[in-house]
């Protein structure tokens, strides 16, 4: 189809992927099916804004992620990002603070 949305539908596959989502679980969270998914990833969908909107909702990113493939965040810090927007407020806290304690026993 087209350059673009061959890289649009390459991001999304390496975000699901990095999420642990299968085509069917990240299909059902954005209310499209798994086909369709799988068209898009492909880059022979046509993806509207809606659907690229729903999609990055699912994947807790943001539209502009899914666009703009050569300012990505790498895969590992979409991953974190998604598993830490899951988390409870308080364990959310809980990891902040591993973090911390991680980032200032490194500088030593």
């Amino acid at each position: 189809m087209n350059e673009a949305f061959e890289k649009i539908g390459s991001r999304i596959r390496e975000l699901r992927k990095a999420c642990g989502l299968s085509q069917q679980s990240l299909a059902e969270k954005a209310g499209i099916s798994y086909k369709y998914l799988g068209e898009v990833e492909r880059g022979v969908g046509k993806l509207s804004v809606r659907v690229l909107l729903q999609i990055a909702g699912a994947l807790r990113a943001d539209a502009s992620e899914l666009l703009d493939v050569e300012k990505a965040e790498s895969a590992n810090l979409s991953k974190a990002k998604y598993f830490l927007s899951e988390l409870p407020e308080k364990e959310l806290a809980v990891v902040l603070d591993m973090m911390e304690s991680l980032k200032r026993h490194s500088g030593e």
